[in-house]
This record gives C-alpha cells, structure tokens and sequence, in this order.
C-alpha cells in the first residue's frame, strides 16, 4: 500500500476496497488503509513538488475506501442470489467500470469476492449486452486464488481478461509473483536475484522514512507480494498493460490455451547475480528489481524533500529516433535490412543532459516464441553501438535475413501450404539516470518484420515430437 501511495502520480486510483481472503475469512480492515491514506497526506505537498501536482488528494483516496463483502469467497454470491444489498466495495466498483471508457485494471491483493459479488449483481440487473459491454471493460490480476471466486469468475466470465497463476491451492512459491522478493522463502532462483534488496535491512535504510516509510511493515515471509498488481501498469515505457505477453515490472503472462483470456504465468531467460542464466516464471519479474526497488527508494527520498536538488532524483526523459512517450514505437523494417536506433535527444530531467545518462540495448526474444526453446524460433538481432556517439545512445539493429526471420513453421501433421510468418522483434532500451539512487525508464521498440520483394522462404526445420 506504502509502495502504490509513492507512485499514485501514475495512476488514477478509482476504488481501495478491504477485502477477504483464505487467510482472513469473515473480517475487513478498511481502517487500515485509512490508517496508511492519513500518513500520506503528511507527505503529500512534498510529492507534489517532484509529481508534477499530479497525486491525487488525501481526500480524493479517504473516500473512496470501501469494504467489500464481509464473508468468504462464493457466499458474496449466494447472498446476491437471496436478494441481499451489495457491499458498498462492489457497489463503487459497478460505478467505476460503468463511468470508464477504457479498460479499468483492477489488482487483486487478497480474494476476489468483491468482483464475483458485483458481477452477479450485474447478470441479474442488466441484459446479455450489458453484461457483456461490462465485463469487456475489466482487466483483473490477481495475486493468485485466495478464494474459491477467482475460478469462479473465470469460468462464468470468460470474457475478462483475467491474470492469474496456475498452481496448486495455496503453492505460491511457485506463481511467478513471488519473483517480488521470495526466493529466500519460497527456495526458487538461488543466485539469481539480488536478495540484498529485498531484505529487512535494505527496508529500514531506504524505505521506511518519514510519516509515510513509517507504515511500512518489516518483513515476515516475503517482502510485498501482492505489488506486481500495481507494478504491471506503471508508465515506465516497458510495461503494456493490453498485452501481458510482452513482459514487464509485473512480470510475464500468456494465454493458458489459444484464445483464452484466462493469462498465466510465462518464463524468461535471465542472467542473474551470479551470472548464470536461469529459466523460470519468478525471473520474469526479478529480472527488474534493481530498477522497482530503486524507484521505491528514490520516491521515498521525494516524501522527504519539498524541492528539487542534489538529494533527490528523477526519471529520465527518453526519445527514440525523434519519438517521446511510454508507448511501444512500431517500426515495419525488411529482413536482412539494417536499422537505426537513436535516443541521444534522451535527458536528465535535472540536468537538461543526455551525457549523464546510462544506456543498454537489448532484445526480449521470449515474447514472440511459441515454444520452450526460444533460440530453434527467433533469431538473436545484432545490436552494435555506433562508436562515434559515446555513452551508447545510437545502435544499428540487424535484422536477420528472410529464411531466419520470416518461416514457415512445420511441425507432425501441420498442412504443406503454410505460409511464411514474420518476426515482430522486441528491442527494448534501458535509460537510468546519474541521481541516488537512479531511476530508470525505457522504451519499446518493435521491430515488425516483411519480406523483401520476390523473396522465396524455405520451410524451417521439422521438430517433430510424440
């Protein structure tokens, strides 16, 4: 809660709802979040200073904490099915999906009877079309089952785009969320994150500061595990809050069969703290935690300071071949052609220069791969920096030829007269700034592949498997 209160400047909070879970059958705490909300007003005219005025008030987040049903997972329903009155939690989130033309992304930190409740009510208030219109409308990540409504929901709704892990009940060290900070615990990745920054004494010097840091809790099991909810839809120029797939702070998920809207956990390959290459869903997210963790820290720093000087730092501003924002830049480019990539109109907000920043290239090959081997389906880019620019700003992409980046996949039983598909390659840029500690921002780059005129494609090799 202390983390999503130092980045609300990047959203627009429209609900807090105290909830059940497994863990707390029959009660909510609204008091709590109450509790943590008057700690922020503290802080708040300091946040404003380094967030642009773009917080949202003390008052705007006191009234809208809710609670929703106080009972456990399915017996919300079965309450709307007797004719009782909605939770007040529900009823705000009925309110919100119907007052929003685009997607409403609801985090799911506990169980999902909130959701189960307000739709139920929905279905029987309103017409198919309606129900439709409104279920279309939600983007739901919950933090694995912690009732028996998230399945539920899935199954009576399949139109909500719904994320969640699939393990075993209560198995949450194998959903990829625990990747926040729970290899210690869970025993998963060894070596490879970075665990020093995760730790209780990581916490006490940078986070728990202040009116605000002194809400934040030590560390009992895992550090935080319901914030890639909240950090899967930050505007950092990485996340792409309509495609799961594409990886981010949040992790990485893809649809649990052809079409579904169910997404479940993805992996990555990621060279961790030790420097050998791990494979699993946890990296997904781990694989950025020196960039969340120092953001955590470089906002607490903001609750601190009420000005703009050398004890607090800011976001690079990062501009790609002319184009400044947080959406993918899409670039249609010829196999086998070579392309550029410029960000040295990039800066430090701080400084108004671009020298001071640190830029790495690199390629997110798992997101177009349909298969475990990643390496047998998309072709490693070359990507060389241009030496005549220093710091790495200007690089010159390779795109491989046609026969590699533009196949025709074969497998057991697939018909001859498939044609050729082309890799949509995933460049991403990673810009950190010169403060303590440095924040990082990035951009997207997606490289859309066509074939050259008159090109003939060979069929890839057959991997045949029984």
């Amino acid at each position: 809660m202390v983390r999503l209160l130092t980045h609300a400047d990047q959203y627009d909070i429209q609900g807090l709802v105290a909830t059940t879970s497994y863990w707390l059958n029959d009660t909510t705490a609204p008091d709590e979040i109450d509790k943590i909300v008057r700690s922020y007003g503290l802080v708040l005219d300091n946040l404003q200073v380094h967030g642009h005025g773009q917080y949202p008030t003390e008052q705007h987040l006191l009234s809208i904490i809710k609670s929703g049903p106080r009972s456990y997972g399915l017996a919300a329903v079965d309450a709307v099915d007797a004719g009782e009155q909605i939770s007040e939690g529900a009823q705000l989130l009925i309110d919100a999906v119907d007052a929003s033309g685009e997607p409403l992304y609801i985090q799911v930190w506990g169980g999902a009877n909130t959701i189960a409740e307000a739709l139920r009510h929905v279905q029987l208030k309103r017409s198919r079309a309606e129900l439709l219109q409104f279920c279309e409308k939600m983007r739901v990540y919950a933090i694995s089952d912690q009732d028996n409504a998230g399945s539920w929901i899935r199954h009576e709704f399949p139109q909500i785009r719904y994320i969640a892990s699939v393990h075993s009940w209560n198995a949450y060290g194998l959903a990829a969320w625990s990747g926040i900070s729970g290899e210690s615990f869970y025993g998963f990745d060894d070596g490879g994150p970075d665990s020093d920054l995760t730790s209780n004494e990581w916490i006490k010097t940078n986070i728990q500061l202040g009116a605000l840091g002194g809400s934040y809790p030590d560390v009992m099991f895992i550090m935080e595990g319901d914030s890639p909810a909240m950090l899967f839809t930050m505007q950092n120029g990485l996340n792409a809050p309509e495609h799961p797939e594409w990886g981010g702070w949040g992790g990485r998920y893809a649809p649990t069969y052809h079409g579904s809207r169910h997404f479940a956990d993805a992996a990555d390959h990621v060279v961790g703290k030790s420097r050998k290459t791990y494979m699993s869903t946890h990296a997904t997210i781990w694989r950025w935690r020196r960039a969340y963790q120092n953001e955590f820290a470089a906002r607490m720093q903001w609750t601190l300071h009420g000005s703009r000087d050398t004890r607090t730092s800011h976001p690079p501003v990062v501009v790609v071949n002319g184009s400044c924002g947080s959406q993918p830049l899409e670039l249609e480019v010829e196999a086998g052609s070579s392309v550029v990539l410029d960000a040295t109109e990039s800066y430090d907000p701080d400084s108004g220069k671009s020298a001071a920043l640190n830029f790495s290239w690199w390629m997110y090959g798992e997101i177009t791969a349909t298969q475990w081997q990643v390496r047998w389906e998309v072709s490693e880019l070359a990507i060389r920096r241009v030496q005549a620019i220093p710091g790495g700003s200007k690089v010159v992409v390779e795109v491989p030829s046609a026969d590699k980046s533009c196949r025709a996949p074969k497998a057991l039983h697939m018909a001859d007269d498939v044609k050729p598909t082309c890799q949509a390659y995933h460049v991403i840029l990673e810009v950190s700034g010169p403060g303590t500690p440095p924040m990082t921002r990035y951009r997207r780059v997606i490289l859309k592949v066509k074939l050259p005129e008159e090109t003939n494609i060979h069929d890839s090799p057959a991997h045949e498997e029984l």
